[in-house]
């Protein structure tokens, strides 16, 4: 089975494939622990909310992580092709926390 980048590279042919893979992962991710839904639950529960202001909650945090993962993915595709990652990998390492 072909890899998710080497269908990337195929083009429209294996848009078939790539788009429910990719439509998988982002399903799998946003069931993963984090994104605030516990603190969305805490908030929810405190202001005796209504099922529909969950609801409301839940697609107002979808649009905005979505919103802000397109304008990181728009972002590297700009800059992408000036980054140079020999130049910006030694600030990483003083920055990361080991």
């Amino acid at each position: 089975m072909a890899s998710l980048t080497d269908l990337s590279q195929l083009g429209a042919a294996s848009a078939g494939l790539l788009l429910p893979s990719v439509l998988l992962l982002g399903v799998l991710h946003g069931l993963e622990p984090g994104h605030s839904k516990t603190m969305m639950t805490a908030f929810i529960i405190a202001v005796r909310g209504t099922v529909a202001q969950a609801v409301l909650l839940g697609l107002a945090a979808t649009v905005s992580h979505t919103a802000v993962v397109w304008v990181v993915a728009l972002l590297g595709l700009h800059f992408g092709s000036r980054y140079d990652a020999a130049v910006s990998e030694p600030y990483f390492q003083v920055a990361s926390p080991s």
